[in-house]
């Protein structure tokens, strides 16, 4: 299986906590610009996307002391996760992300679709499949959309966490979305 990243030419390093043998043979099927890595150099990295499992946020946070010059992409639900309501109590889990990772610009994207959909390639006269995307911070919005473009994707901007964040957020309106941006005629 190829990535859309691969196919971008954006090399990827994946990072596991316990160590990149662990997960060595699986970045190697995603293609050749993937690379297992340790934790503290995928942590060197500008963009850092988080796929974790929700209830590890509090303890991922702590691999860094500070956050700041980060821009961490939340690609997580809190929804289906066991507990989590007495974690967020009434909060929206990017918001608890971000609180998590102090001084980080938190993105919430890639969230609203399984992953195998957003990998799979879509036909070019099906148009662009639709990234969406909420933040607080415009610049950090504007570096993931920019990215989103460069693997091929047609990246919406829906404004701030609080706003557009809700409905990206599952069980809201726009998740399982998939949405494609066709060019006009």
């Amino acid at each position: 299986m190829e990535t859309t990243t691969v196919r971008a030419g954006i090399p990827v390093s994946i990072a596991s906590t316990r160590g990149p043998e662990s997960i060595r043979q699986f970045a190697a099927s995603l293609g050749a610009g993937v690379h297992a890595v340790p934790l503290e150099e995928a942590l060197e990295s500008e963009i850092i996307f988080v796929a974790i499992p929700f209830l590890a946020v509090e303890q991922f946070a702590k691999s860094l002391p500070d956050w700041t010059g980060k821009t961490v992409v939340d690609t997580m639900n809190a929804h289906y996760a066991p507990g989590s309501a007495e974690v967020l109590r009434g909060r929206l889990s990017t918001r608890y992300v971000a609180e998590q990772l102090s001084g980080a610009d938190v993105v919430e994207a890639f969230n609203h679709l399984p992953a195998n959909t957003l990998a799979a390639e879509l036909d070019p006269k099906l148009g662009r499949r639709v990234i969406l995307i909420a933040t607080d911070s415009p610049r950090a919005g504007d570096r993931i959309a920019d990215l989103a473009g460069q693997l091929g994707l047609a990246a919406v901007q829906l404004g701030r966490v609080d706003e557009g964040g809700r409905l990206i957020q599952a069980p809201n309106a726009l998740v399982l979305r998939n949405l494609t941006e066709q060019p006009l005629q």
